[in-house]
């Protein structure tokens, strides 16, 4: 286990996991990697305390705008950003939707204390993004509903929990929970595995916390499941397959496997005419439209333009 004040990179050549990365050289005009080879030099712990001004943001989004222009996203590595702006990011969710109860807890134990806290006020329903910090960055979110006086959490992975990093977080997150002693809790691990990219966990996570938040009436089957014991087997994360069961189309909405994608539809026929967003697209639709390729790759750039759409949102 890595302590808090372990360094760590932001830019690298490509690799296989999200987290900690080798740096590649840094771009004096780009003011992404500026920022990045600044805070690679800091502890996680200083990162959560710096702040960011406007003129600095600026800059940051025309770095993702041009890196999503050019093809370059592909190549870099956002967690660090992600991390640093995350705060914020939580900030402007829970202004734009009072009642969603959003919170980040920036470690597994941060987690149980802030559901104790959430509980202990009454709050009947919330969700908390929650990070690892060792090893490298990784952010999933945490549906919390409660169902006839007992607390459902459910657990979601936006990748794969075969990943070392997805799978430890998971874990760490329920045993938080035990270790606290929280009465009444019935948690449960699901894996989405609709990310591909190696560092959009954050926004991944954010995303999902604001469809939790939107499409909670269309989740009670899944919670009230889940406090029946029927969700999945014990110590058993639900699989992607069975979870696509339960969810809506807009969860679906930056998904980025074509393969995944038609696993989804498969299994829910009826969603591959819904709309999912204010253009009036389809899930299929929003997916062929986001496709670029690049270095002879064709893949969906849709949680990179995303990332610039709620860094935007931060100027607003």
């Amino acid at each position: 286990m890595k302590s808090q004040d372990s360094k760590i990179s932001a830019y690298s050549s490509p690799q296989t996991s999200e987290g900690v990365s080798t740096p590649e050289g840094v771009s004096t005009n780009d003011p992404t990697e500026n920022l990045a080879a600044h805070l690679e030099r800091l502890s996680l712990e200083k990162i959560k305390n710096t702040p960011f001004n406007r003129e600095e943001l600026k800059d940051i989004i025309a770095g993702l705008e041009q890196h999503n222009a050019d093809g370059s996203w592909i190549k870099n590595y956002y967690d660090i950003l992600d991390f640093y702006m995350m705060p914020a990011l939580v900030e402007q969710a829970n202004h734009k939707y009072p009642e969603m109860n959003l919170k980040l807890a920036m470690t597994p134990d941060d987690f149980a204390r802030s559901l104790k806290e959430t509980l202990e006020n009454g709050i009947k329903s919330s969700r908390l993004i929650v990070n690892a910090q060792d090893r490298g960055i990784h952010f999933a979110v945490v549906d919390h509903q409660t169902v006839e006086d007992k607390t459902s959490l459910v657990f979601f992975e936006p990748t794969s929990l075969r990943d070392t990093l997805p799978a430890l977080l998971a874990s760490r997150t329920q045993k938080s929970i035990e270790y606290y002693q929280l009465p009444q809790i019935h948690f449960a691990t699901a894996e989405m595995n609709i990310q591909r990219s190696s560092s959009e966990c954050g926004m991944f996570s954010l995303a999902l916390a604001k469809k939790l938040y939107l499409e909670s009436a269309k989740l009670e089957r899944l919670h009230k499941d889940n406090v029946k014991g029927v969700l999945c087997e014990p110590d058993t994360p639900l699989s992607a397959e069975k979870l696509d069961t339960y969810l809506p189309a807009r969860f679906y909405k930056h998904v980025q496997g074509r393969r995944r994608l038609g696993e989804y539809l498969k299994l829910n026929p009826e969603e591959a005419h819904e709309k999912v967003n204010k253009k009036g697209e389809t899930l299929t639709e929003r997916f062929e439209k986001n496709l670029v390729t690049t270095e002879g790759k064709t893949v969906s750039v849709s949680q990179h333009r995303k990332r610039a759409t709620e860094y935007k949102s931060l100027m607003m």
